[in-house]
């Protein structure tokens, strides 16, 4: 079976640090860089979910609606007095398209972690704090590598994933300047 996860990882590396370089503009160690952290997060997370919801996440893993941190973020929000609006979302058609664009949402949870440790306590940490079974990671890569199969398959992917960050980076640089 092929890799599809790496040639995901390789082909959207950039993508991947240009969004991180973004995101570290928010200071997390302040309720102000945070609030906007969130706002951000939830603009963009909230529509993407909604886009995977509609195109069949579940196909992908079976364990789709526990992977789902929207909730998590929207509570974080509301204790922080933000109603975050959505940013437009990508329409996911086929299943390589979804497997990309959850690589995305699901691989951000390992930075999560790393980004937990520089929020003061009093805030509220949901988002951040939403965890997954053990596995879960591999079991979503596993899937990817299945459904990646051939060059179409791949480019859709990579399509998919790239949009993905994009709304991620136009959700962050509108809260940034908020």
């Amino acid at each position: 079976m092929r890799d599809g996860h790496r040639l995901l990882r390789e082909a959207t590396r950039e993508a991947h640090e240009d969004l991180d370089a973004l995101f570290t503009g928010f200071d997390l160690t302040s309720a102000e860089g945070y609030r906007r952290f969130i706002g951000a997060q939830a603009s963009a997370m909230l529509a993407v979910e909604a886009a995977l919801d509609a195109s069949g996440a579940a196909e992908v893993v079976d364990d789709w609606p526990r992977r789902r941190r929207g909730d998590a973020l929207v509570a974080d929000a509301a204790a922080l007095g933000l109603e975050p609006s959505t940013v437009p979302a990508p329409t996911f058609t086929s299943l390589p398209e979804v497997a990309g664009a959850l690589y995305v949402v699901e691989g951000s949870r390992h930075g999560a972690r790393f980004l937990r440790k520089q929020v003061p306590a009093d805030l509220p940490t949901a988002f951040l704090d939403a965890d997954q079974p053990p596995g879960s990671w591999a079991k979503l890569l596993d899937r990817i590598d299945a459904i990646l199969y051939q060059p179409e398959a791949d480019e859709a992917a990579v399509k998919s994933a790239l949009a993905v960050f994009e709304v991620f980076g136009q959700a962050g640089r509108v809260w940034m300047k908020a």
